[in-house]
Protein backbone atom coordinates (compact mmCIF):
# COMPACT_ATOMS: atom_id res chain seq x y z
CA UNK A 1 0.00 0.00 0.00
CA UNK A 2 1.14 3.51 -0.83
CA UNK A 3 -1.80 5.89 -0.31
CA UNK A 4 0.29 9.05 -0.81
CA UNK A 5 2.73 9.19 -3.71
CA UNK A 6 3.97 12.78 -3.29
CA UNK A 7 3.44 15.77 -1.02
CA UNK A 8 3.72 19.42 -2.03
CA UNK A 9 3.93 22.50 0.15
CA UNK A 10 5.14 23.05 3.70
CA UNK A 11 4.27 20.07 5.85
CA UNK A 12 4.71 21.92 9.13
CA UNK A 13 1.96 22.22 10.14
CA UNK A 14 0.76 19.09 8.40
CA UNK A 15 -2.57 20.54 7.27
CA UNK A 16 -0.76 22.73 4.74
CA UNK A 17 0.53 19.72 2.83
CA UNK A 18 -1.00 18.98 -0.55
CA UNK A 19 -0.73 15.19 -0.93
CA UNK A 20 -0.98 13.48 -4.30
CA UNK A 21 -2.80 10.26 -3.55
CA UNK A 22 -2.39 7.02 -5.45
CA UNK A 23 -6.11 6.80 -6.04
CA UNK A 24 -6.28 10.42 -7.21
CA UNK A 25 -3.51 9.90 -9.75
CA UNK A 26 -5.01 6.73 -11.21
CA UNK A 27 -8.47 8.30 -11.19
CA UNK A 28 -7.01 11.05 -13.37
CA UNK A 29 -5.51 8.42 -15.67
CA UNK A 30 -8.91 6.69 -15.77
CA UNK A 31 -10.51 9.96 -16.88
CA UNK A 32 -7.89 10.38 -19.62
CA UNK A 33 -8.45 6.84 -20.91
CA UNK A 34 -12.23 7.22 -20.77
CA UNK A 35 -12.19 10.57 -22.57
CA UNK A 36 -10.02 9.16 -25.35
CA UNK A 37 -12.52 6.36 -25.98
CA UNK A 38 -15.55 8.66 -25.70
CA UNK A 39 -14.07 11.13 -28.22
CA UNK A 40 -13.56 8.34 -30.74
CA UNK A 41 -17.08 7.00 -30.23
CA UNK A 42 -18.60 10.48 -30.25
CA UNK A 43 -17.50 11.17 -33.82
CA UNK A 44 -19.94 8.46 -34.94
CA UNK A 45 -22.76 10.66 -33.62
CA UNK A 46 -21.45 13.70 -35.42
CA UNK A 47 -20.08 15.27 -32.23
CA UNK A 48 -16.90 17.22 -32.84
CA UNK A 49 -13.96 15.82 -30.81
CA UNK A 50 -13.43 19.20 -29.11
CA UNK A 51 -17.10 19.29 -28.07
CA UNK A 52 -16.80 15.72 -26.85
CA UNK A 53 -13.82 16.74 -24.75
CA UNK A 54 -15.81 19.62 -23.25
CA UNK A 55 -18.77 17.34 -22.53
CA UNK A 56 -16.52 14.74 -20.89
CA UNK A 57 -14.90 17.36 -18.66
CA UNK A 58 -18.29 18.77 -17.61
CA UNK A 59 -19.50 15.24 -16.88
CA UNK A 60 -16.43 14.64 -14.72
CA UNK A 61 -17.09 17.85 -12.78
CA UNK A 62 -20.76 16.94 -12.34
CA UNK A 63 -19.76 13.44 -11.30
CA UNK A 64 -17.27 14.68 -8.71
CA UNK A 65 -19.79 17.12 -7.20
CA UNK A 66 -22.65 14.61 -6.90
CA UNK A 67 -20.32 11.74 -6.00
CA UNK A 68 -18.80 13.82 -3.20
CA UNK A 69 -22.26 14.84 -2.01
CA UNK A 70 -23.28 11.19 -1.74
CA UNK A 71 -20.10 10.36 0.20
CA UNK A 72 -20.70 13.24 2.61
CA UNK A 73 -24.30 12.17 3.22
CA UNK A 74 -23.28 8.58 3.93
CA UNK A 75 -20.50 9.70 6.30
CA UNK A 76 -22.27 12.76 7.72
CA UNK A 77 -21.38 12.14 11.40
CA UNK A 78 -17.70 12.36 10.48
CA UNK A 79 -18.08 15.51 8.38
CA UNK A 80 -20.43 17.18 10.87
CA UNK A 81 -17.57 17.25 13.36
CA UNK A 82 -15.27 18.95 10.83
CA UNK A 83 -17.37 20.66 8.10
CA UNK A 84 -14.38 22.10 6.23
CA UNK A 85 -13.15 18.58 5.54
CA UNK A 86 -16.06 18.26 3.09
CA UNK A 87 -13.99 20.22 0.59
CA UNK A 88 -10.70 18.37 1.21
CA UNK A 89 -11.42 15.64 -1.30
CA UNK A 90 -7.70 15.24 -2.02
CA UNK A 91 -7.18 13.95 1.53
CA UNK A 92 -9.76 11.15 1.72
CA UNK A 93 -10.54 10.53 -2.00
CA UNK A 94 -14.15 10.18 -0.89
CA UNK A 95 -16.66 9.69 -3.72
CA UNK A 96 -19.62 7.39 -4.20
CA UNK A 97 -19.49 5.68 -7.59
CA UNK A 98 -23.20 5.80 -8.34
CA UNK A 99 -23.40 9.40 -7.16
CA UNK A 100 -20.66 10.26 -9.66
CA UNK A 101 -22.50 8.29 -12.35
CA UNK A 102 -25.75 10.19 -11.70
CA UNK A 103 -23.90 13.52 -11.79
CA UNK A 104 -22.36 12.65 -15.15
CA UNK A 105 -25.70 11.46 -16.55
CA UNK A 106 -27.40 14.73 -15.58
CA UNK A 107 -24.82 16.66 -17.59
CA UNK A 108 -25.19 14.22 -20.51
CA UNK A 109 -28.99 14.66 -20.42
CA UNK A 110 -28.68 18.45 -20.67
CA UNK A 111 -26.21 18.13 -23.56
CA UNK A 112 -28.38 15.58 -25.37
CA UNK A 113 -31.44 17.82 -25.16
CA UNK A 114 -29.56 20.81 -26.53
CA UNK A 115 -28.06 18.82 -29.40
CA UNK A 116 -31.27 16.82 -30.02
CA UNK A 117 -29.36 13.55 -29.63
CA UNK A 118 -31.26 10.56 -28.16
CA UNK A 119 -29.97 10.17 -24.61
CA UNK A 120 -29.69 6.33 -24.84
CA UNK A 121 -27.35 6.65 -27.81
CA UNK A 122 -25.23 9.25 -26.03
CA UNK A 123 -25.09 7.00 -22.96
CA UNK A 124 -23.78 4.20 -25.17
CA UNK A 125 -20.83 6.38 -26.14
CA UNK A 126 -19.58 6.22 -22.57
CA UNK A 127 -20.22 2.51 -21.87
CA UNK A 128 -16.83 1.15 -22.91
CA UNK A 129 -15.15 4.29 -21.53
CA UNK A 130 -16.64 3.56 -18.10
CA UNK A 131 -15.49 -0.06 -18.22
CA UNK A 132 -11.91 0.72 -19.17
CA UNK A 133 -11.68 3.77 -16.90
CA UNK A 134 -12.88 1.78 -13.90
CA UNK A 135 -10.24 -0.86 -14.46
CA UNK A 136 -7.53 1.83 -14.43
CA UNK A 137 -8.95 3.37 -11.25
CA UNK A 138 -8.76 0.01 -9.50
CA UNK A 139 -4.95 0.11 -9.68
CA UNK A 140 -5.13 3.28 -7.60
CA UNK A 141 -7.64 1.65 -5.26
CA UNK A 142 -5.16 -1.17 -4.64
CA UNK A 143 -2.31 1.22 -3.87
CA UNK A 144 -4.51 3.47 -1.74
CA UNK A 145 -6.07 0.65 0.26
CA UNK A 146 -9.70 1.00 -0.86
CA UNK A 147 -12.08 -1.99 -1.08
CA UNK A 148 -9.88 -3.92 1.36
CA UNK A 149 -10.36 -7.66 0.99
CA UNK A 150 -10.94 -10.21 3.71
CA UNK A 151 -7.99 -12.06 5.22
CA UNK A 152 -7.13 -15.05 3.06
CA UNK A 153 -4.43 -17.61 2.46
CA UNK A 154 -4.97 -17.94 -1.30
CA UNK A 155 -1.69 -17.95 -3.29
CA UNK A 156 -2.53 -14.65 -5.00
CA UNK A 157 -3.32 -12.79 -1.73
CA UNK A 158 -1.69 -9.38 -1.19
CA UNK A 159 -0.38 -7.87 2.04
CA UNK A 160 -2.60 -5.06 3.28
CA UNK A 161 -3.06 -3.77 6.83
CA UNK A 162 -0.42 -6.22 8.10
CA UNK A 163 -2.29 -9.26 6.79
CA UNK A 164 -2.64 -11.34 3.65
CA UNK A 165 -5.91 -10.50 1.94
CA UNK A 166 -7.99 -11.07 -1.18
CA UNK A 167 -6.91 -8.58 -3.89
CA UNK A 168 -10.50 -7.45 -4.44
CA UNK A 169 -9.32 -4.47 -6.46
CA UNK A 170 -7.69 -6.84 -8.95
CA UNK A 171 -10.89 -8.89 -9.11
CA UNK A 172 -12.81 -5.75 -10.08
CA UNK A 173 -10.09 -4.72 -12.53
CA UNK A 174 -10.31 -8.08 -14.33
CA UNK A 175 -14.11 -7.97 -14.32
CA UNK A 176 -14.06 -4.49 -15.87
CA UNK A 177 -11.59 -5.56 -18.56
CA UNK A 178 -13.83 -8.51 -19.36
CA UNK A 179 -16.83 -6.18 -19.55
CA UNK A 180 -14.86 -3.90 -21.88
CA UNK A 181 -14.26 -6.79 -24.27
CA UNK A 182 -17.94 -7.75 -24.22
CA UNK A 183 -18.95 -4.17 -25.01
CA UNK A 184 -16.45 -3.93 -27.85
CA UNK A 185 -17.99 -7.05 -29.39
CA UNK A 186 -21.47 -5.54 -29.04
CA UNK A 187 -20.34 -2.27 -30.62
CA UNK A 188 -19.43 -4.13 -33.80
CA UNK A 189 -22.99 -5.50 -33.97
CA UNK A 190 -24.52 -1.97 -33.95
CA UNK A 191 -26.74 -2.68 -30.94
CA UNK A 192 -30.04 -0.90 -30.31
CA UNK A 193 -29.54 2.49 -28.54
CA UNK A 194 -29.22 2.04 -24.79
CA UNK A 195 -28.15 -1.60 -24.90
CA UNK A 196 -24.43 -0.92 -24.47
CA UNK A 197 -24.90 1.31 -21.44
CA UNK A 198 -27.36 -0.96 -19.66
CA UNK A 199 -25.25 -4.02 -20.49
CA UNK A 200 -22.26 -2.29 -18.89
CA UNK A 201 -24.37 -1.39 -15.83
CA UNK A 202 -25.62 -4.97 -15.50
CA UNK A 203 -22.18 -6.57 -15.76
CA UNK A 204 -20.61 -3.97 -13.51
CA UNK A 205 -23.22 -4.26 -10.76
CA UNK A 206 -23.16 -8.07 -10.80
CA UNK A 207 -19.37 -8.02 -10.53
CA UNK A 208 -19.61 -5.66 -7.55
CA UNK A 209 -22.16 -7.94 -5.85
CA UNK A 210 -19.91 -10.97 -6.35
CA UNK A 211 -16.64 -9.31 -5.32
CA UNK A 212 -18.27 -7.77 -2.25
CA UNK A 213 -18.35 -11.25 -0.69
CA UNK A 214 -14.55 -10.98 -0.48
CA UNK A 215 -14.48 -7.36 0.79
CA UNK A 216 -14.03 -6.64 4.48
CA UNK A 217 -17.29 -4.78 4.90
CA UNK A 218 -19.96 -5.02 7.62
CA UNK A 219 -23.26 -6.71 6.84
CA UNK A 220 -26.23 -4.35 6.65
CA UNK A 221 -29.17 -6.58 5.66
CA UNK A 222 -28.78 -10.14 6.85
CA UNK A 223 -25.55 -11.50 5.32
CA UNK A 224 -25.47 -8.77 2.65
CA UNK A 225 -23.57 -5.49 2.73
CA UNK A 226 -25.00 -2.09 1.82
CA UNK A 227 -22.91 -2.12 -1.37
CA UNK A 228 -24.50 -5.41 -2.43
CA UNK A 229 -28.02 -4.07 -1.88
CA UNK A 230 -27.23 -0.95 -3.90
CA UNK A 231 -25.71 -2.98 -6.73
CA UNK A 232 -28.61 -5.43 -6.81
CA UNK A 233 -30.88 -2.41 -7.28
CA UNK A 234 -28.59 -1.17 -10.07
CA UNK A 235 -28.74 -4.61 -11.72
CA UNK A 236 -32.55 -4.51 -11.65
CA UNK A 237 -32.50 -1.06 -13.28
CA UNK A 238 -30.09 -2.41 -15.90
CA UNK A 239 -32.37 -5.37 -16.72
CA UNK A 240 -35.37 -3.05 -17.06
CA UNK A 241 -33.31 -0.76 -19.29
CA UNK A 242 -32.25 -3.67 -21.49
CA UNK A 243 -35.85 -4.86 -21.86
CA UNK A 244 -37.07 -1.38 -22.76
CA UNK A 245 -34.18 -0.90 -25.19
CA UNK A 246 -34.88 -4.24 -26.88
CA UNK A 247 -38.46 -3.14 -27.58
CA UNK A 248 -37.32 -0.06 -29.47
CA UNK A 249 -37.02 -0.12 -33.27
CA UNK A 250 -33.70 -1.36 -34.63
CA UNK A 251 -30.71 0.88 -34.37
CA UNK A 252 -30.29 3.35 -37.18
CA UNK A 253 -26.84 3.60 -38.76
CA UNK A 254 -24.52 5.95 -36.93
CA UNK A 255 -23.73 8.40 -39.72
CA UNK A 256 -21.84 11.48 -38.62
CA UNK A 257 -23.87 14.63 -39.16
CA UNK A 258 -22.30 18.01 -39.98
CA UNK A 259 -21.00 19.87 -36.97
CA UNK A 260 -20.86 23.59 -36.40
Amino acid sequence: MKPVLLEFGPCTPAEWCLPISSFGLFLLLAFVAGIAIARRRGTRLGIDPSQMLDLSLYMIIGGIIVGRLGYVIINWPTFAAAPLSIFKIWKDSGLTFYGALVGGLIVAWVFARRRKIPLPRLMDVFASALALGYSVAMVGALLHGLYVGRASGVPWAVTMLLDRRHPTQIYLLLASLGTYQVLKAQERQDATPGVLFYLWLLLFSLARVAVEFFVESPAAFGPFTLAQIVNVAAAVIAVIGLVVSARRPGAEPEVASPTV
